[in-house]
């Protein structure tokens, strides 16, 4: 089990936001996020949200 993250789910959904794309990289950092071993509090859990649904909508660029 991941213990600690290396940068912070506000710093990755800052810089997704910023720059309207999303990597392979950042989904398995969500991914990876939701099962270190202290869980997404309720404000990290919302911005994760936020990256998903603007990516349902279309509003962000998926890119490798």
């Amino acid at each position: 089990m991941i213990t600690t993250l290396p940068i912070s789910v506000s710093q990755v959904v800052n810089r997704i936001l910023g720059s309207g794309k999303i990597t392979r990289a950042d989904e398995r950092f969500f991914q990876l996020a939701t099962v270190a071993e202290t869980p997404l509090n309720a404000d990290e859990f919302s911005q994760v949200t936020q990256v998903y649904n603007r990516l349902q909508m279309g509003l962000l660029k998926v890119v490798d």
